[in-house]
């Protein structure tokens, strides 16, 4: 992540005398005009413009995966899985806490819209994974933690044109005990290298959070945010209700969440002499959202997403290293003292949750819109410890969202998906906010 010790706060006072600052939207900027708040309004709302796909992935009957042996015959000496999966609608509801009840959550999971390929494949914890590179034969081994590449990757809608995306990412394997029992958790950070049919030209990226048992058992959603500024995947009418099926991971409890630049504490950057960018300090206010989408014709794929109240915050250092005014094109990411709080509407805060992103990625993004740099970013991490409702939690965050860093704006999607076999995160359907 580069040496911080010398790094310095850019906050909104050195901003407007910082010359990393000025430079990266001098062309846009009135004079005087300060580049870590000048349209930060209007810059969240364009950040906010996103099409959401929450997706669950389940067993393809009709095309299995096969997993791929060091010495054929022998079963458990796996080096990859060329995983076939079935994608379905999966929608999830969140209520609005109470500090009686704290937060509750309903979660269905619907009709097959999709199919995906990846070659799921582990790899050595030093081995730089991008497109096309081929890794060193590693074993699979379900009992302890690995670095995994997704290669291969390829997403298919069920529309007529046959809408989806290539893509290449990462994940990570978190052994863990549920019940007694053994289970592999897994986080992934995939991009978009490639957009199809209604995704042609667009940029985004998904996450991955559930658990696997190789090669043929998994429960995994699947969150994707594409960049959509000019609404091309906004549903214009209501979006057609999901047709449930058997849940395949009936006990996890799933939450989202929203994360928005809290105006009372905004984003500081941490700097170099020299201007890069090590590091940000993060003050989110976190409110409830509703996510859904359909293929409403054959011909038509849509999304919508429905904000809900603000129910905490989060705080959090974000780690990366990158030139201010002309970004890497992927930066290593992680956050560290990552924190949740949640209230009710009474601003009593009932619980909080300590999360880490322990593995992501920054991409850098052109938005011809936009002033400064623009980065989406994507991660994951298991949830650390809590307190009220999260004491004793157990489970896993995938993060996926965009970040701009002049002016200081961003929109991040959270997903908390968590061991909940006594319940205590859900609710009966008919009561959960939608």
């Amino acid at each position: 992540m580069g040496n911080q010790r010398n790094a310095q706060p850019v906050g909104v006072a050195r901003a407007m005398r910082d010359p990393v600052a000025s430079r990266s939207s001098a062309r846009k900027l009135p004079p005087g005009a300060d580049p870590a708040t000048y349209q930060a309004d209007k810059m969240t709302a364009l950040l906010k413009s996103a099409a959401y796909f929450s997706i669950f992935n389940a067993p393809n009957p009709a095309n299995p995966n096969i997993p791929v042996l060091l010495i054929p015959g022998i079963s458990f000496l796996m080096t990859a899985v060329e995983v076939n999966e079935q994608l379905h609608r999966f929608e999830v509801s969140d209520q609005e806490p109470t500090a009686h009840r704290g937060l509750r959550s309903t979660k269905i999971v619907g009709e097959p819209v999709a199919n995906v390929h990846i070659r799921f494949t582990p790899i050595p914890w030093n081995f730089e994974a991008a497109p096309g590179k081929c890794p060193p034969t590693t074993l699979l081994i379900p009992f302890i933690a690995q670095r995994v590449a997704m290669l291969e990757g390829q997403l298919t809608f069920k529309d007529a044109q046959n809408s989806g995306f290539q893509a290449f990412g990462t994940a990570r394997t978190f052994p863990v005990q549920v019940g007694g029992k053994n289970q592999l958790r897994i986080g992934a950070a995939i991009e978009i290298l490639n957009g199809l049919g209604r995704f042609e030209g667009l940029t985004g990226a998904f996450v991955i959070n559930g658990f696997i048992s190789p090669p043929h058992d998994l429960a995994l959603n699947l969150m994707v945010r594409v960049m959509d500024p000019q609404g091309k995947l906004k549903a214009a009418s209501p979006i057609t209700p999901i047709q449930p099926i058997s849940d395949p991971d009936p006990d996890a409890a799933f939450l989202v969440f929203l994360g928005e630049v809290d105006q009372s504490r905004p984003i500081t950057l941490n700097c170099m002499p020299d201007g890069r960018v090590v590091s940000a300090n993060i003050y989110e206010r976190i409110r409830l959202a509703h996510i859904n989408f359909d293929l409403s014709t054959p011909a038509d794929l849509r999304s919508v997403t429905t904000d809900g109240p603000i129910v905490g915050t989060r705080v959090s250092t974000l780690f990366f290293y990158t030139d201010a005014v002309s970004p890497a094109p992927v930066s290593p990411l992680q956050d560290t003292d990552g924190v949740f709080s949640f209230f009710d509407r009474q601003n009593n805060v009932f619980a909080s949750l300590k999360a880490n992103m322990v593995e992501g990625r920054a991409f850098a993004t052109s938005m011809p819109e936009a002033l400064g740099p623009i980065l989406r970013m994507c991660g994951f991490g298991p949830l650390i410890s809590g307190t009220g409702q999260f004491a004793e939690a157990s489970g896993m965050m995938s993060l996926n969202g965009v970040m701009s860093l002049f002016p200081h704006a961003s929109s991040r999607l959270y997903v908390l998906r968590i061991a909940d076999p006594q319940g205590r995160f859900r609710a009966a359907a008919n009561d959960a906010w939608s």
